[in-house]
């Protein structure tokens, strides 16, 4: 019996990656993957490493400066061959037939466009790797607490792995997830107006109205590091502001002008009820100058989502930020 020699492109997009991108790198080949890096400009030694590795099987794509993340994916892209490729965040950890089991899911499910894989942080603890697009009802669920109550749930019954099937989700997580060509090509690959954050829900969102399917997969996991970069130390007005504006930019492309005002106010109530329960509870759990920059992050998103609910019409901010490609997606 001959040893299955396919290969799957795996496009991973980079920027000040080198604590991250050799074992990512590594766990690509291990499975059998090609590693396609698009790096965006980094000034540490990620394009060294990526060159170095695995003898040369890595290919590395220098863009010379932060194109953003969808842009410098779409390039990535152009490289692939496969029906079926794997795209991925540099700080990403590919763990047995992780890679494997996406594609032959692809293959078994013609009408699927994109899945993404359960993902875990290093120590093993569960981590959010789906979730709601924006609405009047996913906006409610964050406003009560519904979100915040599922993900404590979700976070404590995983040692039971209660996720056992596989789903249909309103988008799966950036980080990593595996696209069928023809879906990718049917929706002209990631839309650049989305710099950084929520490109992967505007994609999923938009492969739904053409009638693709999303599916979320649990049965195999990836180690995810999230909170390796921007959420931890860039939490000023200017990050903040951009990520509310992605996220509003988004709310506006698929939703009704009114809706989108709605779930702009939505999401006030949502990091004000945050505010106070850490102004209420953060002492009993959190020390003290952890629960005051909590309060001052979600303060910030309070008013400039109060900004957004009182200007409708507002430009949405498309400034540049310095910010990493591997960052997480924030994750309150």
């Amino acid at each position: 019996m001959h040893r299955n020699r396919e290969k799957w492109d795996v496009v991973v997009v980079t920027w000040n990656s080198a604590r991250h991108i050799a074992a990512c790198i590594d766990s690509i080949c291990r499975a059998g993957g090609r590693p396609i890096v698009v790096d965006n400009g980094s000034s540490d030694d990620t394009l060294e490493i990526v060159r170095s590795k695995s003898g040369g099987t890595a290919t590395a794509i220098a863009t010379g400066q932060n194109l953003g993340y969808g842009k410098a994916m779409n390039l990535g892209f152009k490289e692939t061959t496969g029906d079926f490729v794997v795209l991925s965040n540099p700080d990403v950890v590919f763990l047995g037939n992780s890679i494997r089991y996406m594609i032959d899911y692809l293959k078994k499910n013609s009408r699927t466009g994109i899945v993404g894989i359960q993902q875990m942080f290093p120590d093993g603890r569960w981590q959010r790797s789906y979730g709601d697009l924006p609405g009047i009802w996913s906006g409610i669920k964050d406003a009560v607490g519904i979100t915040t109550v599922h993900n404590h749930l979700r976070r404590a019954a995983w040692p039971q792995k209660i996720d056992r099937r596989p789903k249909e989700v309103a988008y799966v997580d950036g980080a990593v997830l595996t696209v069928r060509r023809d879906a990718f090509l049917a929706a002209d690959g990631f839309d650049e107006d989305f710099y950084f954050y929520a490109e992967e829900c505007d994609l999923c969102a938009r492969l739904r109205s053409m009638g693709w399917h999303i599916r979320f997969l649990p049965e195999e996991q990836v180690i995810h590091i999230r909170g390796a970069h921007s959420v931890e130390r860039d939490t000023s007005d200017r990050y903040v502001r951009y990520h509310v504006d992605t996220q509003y930019l988004l709310a506006r492309r698929h939703l009704p002008a009114w809706k989108a005002r709605l779930y702009a106010k939505l999401q006030a109530a949502h990091y004000k009820r945050l505010m106070w329960t850490y102004r209420c509870l953060g002492k009993a759990v959190a020390p003290p100058n952890d629960v005051h920059r909590k309060i001052q992050l979600f303060a910030d998103y309070l008013r400039i989502w109060q900004q957004c609910a009182r200007n409708p019409n507002q430009s949405v901010n498309h400034q540049r930020l310095s910010l990493g490609a591997e960052s997480p997606k924030a994750d309150q």
